[in-house]
């Protein structure tokens, strides 16, 4: 009987985990967050001289599941550098794009595990700045870049409408920049897996789902 009863449950088990991811709110809106502070000591001879940049990010989303596993969506971000460096530097950077998610549900539909696949555009801005004493200034200058990035992470759903995200940043990214200062102009790319990827990297954030 027990030889019966067991695949039985375990067939249900399945079939009813199906159904409750099949009847998941198609529509999400996400805000994630990050924020990391670093400080390092340089001894360059003369003198120890210590410097610290701090980083904020902040991305908002809104995303459709338009099949079980699938969604797709617009997603923003922010980011904005400082330095307290003897060449103290500001600059912020905003991207734009559309976005596709694969979910993968891992543990009893409350734990997934997700891959983001992200093509933004990226507009970016340094202020102007001088070094200590005034010895060098540095004029203002623009960047914009065409990114594809791959990042991985995590969902936990709390409840049917909210959900908690995590990431690290992407395991994959490519793109090309232009940056200018004053008519001057300068192009460049790059394509690397984890260049972005890491604990500086780690953002949080809550997406509602209806």
């Amino acid at each position: 009987m027990k030889k019966v009863i067991i695949p039985l449950l375990a067939a249900a088990a399945f079939l009813n985990s199906g159904q409750l991811f099949a009847q998941q709110k198609k529509n999400f809106i996400s805000v994630a967050a990050g924020y990391s502070d670093a400080s390092n000591i340089y001894d360059y001879g003369t003198g120890l001289t210590k410097t610290t940049t701090r980083s904020l990010n902040i991305g908002p989303a809104y995303g459709y599941y338009f099949r079980e596993r699938w969604a797709v969506g617009i997603q923003g971000s922010y980011n904005n550098y400082d330095s307290d460096n003897a060449v103290p530097m500001k600059s912020s950077v905003w991207n734009v794009g559309p976005f596709v998610r694969y979910e993968q549900p891992i543990w009893d539909n409350r734990l997934s595990v997700y891959t983001d696949g992200f093509v933004y555009a990226g507009f970016g801005k340094t202020d102007s700045y001088s070094e200590a004493g005034g010895a060098r200034y540095y004029r203002e200058r623009t960047t914009t870049s065409f990114d594809l990035s791959i990042t991985p992470g995590l969902l936990f759903h709390l409840t049917p409408s909210f959900s908690l995200i995590a990431n690290m940043g992407p395991v994959f990214r490519a793109g090309v920049q232009t940056e200018k200062v004053s008519e001057v102009k300068a192009n460049s790319s790059n394509v690397g897996l984890f260049k972005g990827f890491g604990l500086n990297n780690v953002m949080f954030g809550l997406n509602f789902h209806f």
